[in-house]
C-alpha cells in the first residue's frame, strides 16, 4: 500500500507541474463555465470535496469518486448563478462486473438578448441566445480496499446566437484511504483536452479585399478567423478525516487544494455534521476566491430511506459570491 501512495503522490506532482508551468494565462480560457461547481453538498462545504466525494456529483468533481456508490444512483442539481445564468446538472451512475460506470449532462442557459449594432444600441428588435453542454461518459474501479481510480472522457460545446466551439477532454481522479485514522487523500485532474476555436455564419461578412486600388464593391464573402483557446485545466489536492465518529454524530473534515490555468492557486475548507444515523446534515465552508477574499458557504442536507432498496437525498447551499451576488444550489438524488 506505501507503494500505491506513493505512485499516487508522484503522479499528483507531475500533473500539478503540468498545471504549474502555465503561468500568466489569467483570463485566457475558452469554457470557463466549466469552473461552476456541481452539487449542493460539495458547494456546502465551501468546495472541499475531492478526497470525499461519494455521490453521482463526483462525475464532476473527482471521476473516482463513484466506486464508492453502492447500487445505482441517479441525480439532478441546478445552479441558480449570477444574473439570470441557470446550470442543470444531471448524472447516472450503475455498477458494472468490474468497476462503475456514470454518464453525465451539464446545460448552462440564459435569457434572451436583444441584437445590437452601431445603429441600433437599444436593440434591432432581433434577439439571440446562448448555452454552454457538456456530455461526460465515466468509469471508475476500486482497485483496493484503500484505493480507486477513475477516468471521464467528455465533449464541450458553446454556443453564441449562429456561432459555437466544441472540443474533447479528459479528468482522471483518484481517492486513497491511508488507514491512518479515517484520512483519505483525493487527487482529480480536470478539463485537459483540445483547444476550442468559435466557428460559424456570425463571422460570415463581405469586404473589398483591395480596397486601395480601383472602386471594387465591397462584397467578397469572407470568413473572420478567431484564435483557439484553452480549456480551464484544473489541479485538485485534498485530504479528508473524521474529526468525530460516534453513535451520535459525525464531523467530518475537508481541505482542498486548487490551482487552475489561468489563475493562481486557491484553497477551500469545509465540514459536514451528520445526524440520526446519516440521514440529517448540516454543512459549512470557506474559500479563497478570485479576488483573493474569503467567501463562506451554509449547506444541509436529508437522506430519507424509501423501503430497504430506495434512499431519496436532498441537498440545499448557499454561497456567498461578494459583490456579484448569492447563488443558490439545489440537488435531488435517489439511490436504487
Amino acid at each position: 500500500m506505501k507503494n500505491i501512495l506513493k505512485s499516487n503522490l508522484i503522479v499528483a506532482f507531475a500533473l500539478c507541474s503540468i498545471v504549474f508551468a502555465q503561468l500568466n494565462n489569467e483570463g485566457t480560457s475558452a469554457a470557463t463555465f466549466l469552473k461552476i461547481g456541481i452539487g449542493a453538498r460539495s458547494l456546502g462545504m465551501g468546495s472541499a470535496c475531492v478526497a470525499d466525494i461519494n455521490d453521482f456529483t463526483a462525475l464532476y468533481w473527482n471521476p473516482s469518486g463513484i466506486s464508492s456508490i453502492e447500487g445505482k444512483q441517479v441525480g439532478f442539481a441546478q445552479v441558480d448563478w449570477i444574473a439570470d445564468v441557470k446550470l442543470q446538472f444531471v448524472g447516472a451512475v450503475f455498477p458494472l462486473k468490474n468497476g462503475s460506470m456514470g454518464v453525465s449532462a451539464t446545460y448552462l442557459s440564459m435569457d434572451e438578448m436583444k441584437v445590437t449594432n452601431w445603429e441600433h444600441p437599444e436593440g434591432t428588435g432581433e434577439t439571440f441566445n446562448s448555452s454552454d453542454l457538456v456530455l461526460g461518459v465515466t468509469y471508475a474501479r476500486q482497485i483496493t480496499s484503500k484505493f480507486s481510480a477513475g477516468i471521464q472522457g467528455k465533449y464541450i460545446q458553446e454556443s453564441i446566437s449562429h456561432s459555437s466551439a466544441s472540443a474533447f477532454a479528459i479528468d482522471v481522479g483518484t481517492q486513497y484511504s491511508t488507514g491512518f485514522k479515517s484520512l483519505k487523500i483525493g487527487m482529480a485532474f480536470t478539463n485537459y483536452g483540445s483547444k476550442m476555436t468559435m466557428g460559424g455564419r456570425d463571422l460570415r461578412t463581405h469586404v473589398d479585399p483591395y480596397p486601395t486600388e480601383g472602386s471594387n464593391p465591397d462584397d467578397v464573402l469572407t470568413n473572420l478567423e478567431t484564435v483557439a483557446w484553452s480549456l480551464p485545466m484544473t489541479f485538485r489536492l485534498g485530504i479528508s478525516m473524521d474529526l468525530l465518529n460516534n453513535d451520535f454524530i459525525r464531523c467530518t473534515g475537508n481541505i482542498d487544494f486548487n490551482k487552475e490555468r489561468d489563475y493562481e492557486q486557491r484553497f477551500f475548507g469545509g465540514t459536514e455534521l451528520a445526524f440520526l444515523n446519516e440521514m440529517v446534515f448540516l454543512r459549512g465552508g470557506i474559500s479563497t476566491r478570485y479576488d483573493n477574499e474569503y467567501y463562506y458557504s451554509v449547506g444541509a442536507g436529508l437522506k430519507y430511506s424509501i423501503a430497504d432498496s430506495y434512499a431519496l437525498t436532498v441537498d440545499y447551499a448557499y454561497t456567498d459570491m461578494g459583490i456579484i451576488n448569492k447563488a443558490n444550489r439545489f440537488t435531488f438524488g435517489i439511490n436504487f
